[in-house]
């Protein structure tokens, strides 16, 4: 009888050891996973960039060419972007040229480059890689594009200041 009444709390301590030994793993765990809670930021949530653009356009009517472009001013990837077309049209003839365009805005400047080929202007005026601006005065606002153009008054070849000014885009 005391052989079995040994045995019997052998056994009510081994159960014992056993549950304390299942309990505390488990509370172990509780808390590892706690901790790994508390730890690990929750993922940002998504970034929905609202992106509104504008659409201006300008003309110039010059000797030759009336030349339209049209600037698409937007965001991307918290960069200003400006990206357009300019339309060129030989007066006269009806000879239409179009020419695509891309670039950034740095404060009032927009650094242009042309996908392709640019567009003809005027037969002694070139496109240059010099920044475009707008300006506003007396209510008006111009686009100014430097081009290399032909001054026939000193037959020389210079910077030149051409303005467009804002019309309805159609």
């Amino acid at each position: 009888m005391q052989i079995f009444s040994s045995t019997k709390s052998f056994l009510t301590a081994g159960l014992l050891l056993l549950l304390l030994a299942c309990n505390s793993n488990a509370s172990k765990e509780k808390t590892a996973d706690k901790k790994q809670t508390d730890t690990v930021a929750p993922p940002p949530p998504p970034k929905v960039e609202i992106s509104t653009e504008v659409k201006k356009c300008y003309a110039n009517d010059g000797l030759k060419y009336k030349t339209v472009i049209t600037l698409l001013f937007y965001k991307k990837n918290e960069e200003d972007i400006v990206s357009g077309n300019v339309t060129s049209e030989e007066l006269g003839s009806g000879k239409t040229e179009r020419g695509v365009f891309e670039g950034t805005i740095n404060a009032d400047k927009f650094m242009i480059k042309f996908v392709g080929n640019p567009p003809t202007v005027g037969d002694a005026s070139e496109w240059t890689d010099k920044p475009w601006t707008i300006k506003k005065a007396g209510g008006k606002e111009t686009l100014h594009v430097i081009f290399n153009a032909k001054n026939y008054d000193t037959n020389k070849w210079e910077d030149s200041d051409y303005q467009f000014v804002l019309v309805d885009c159609k």
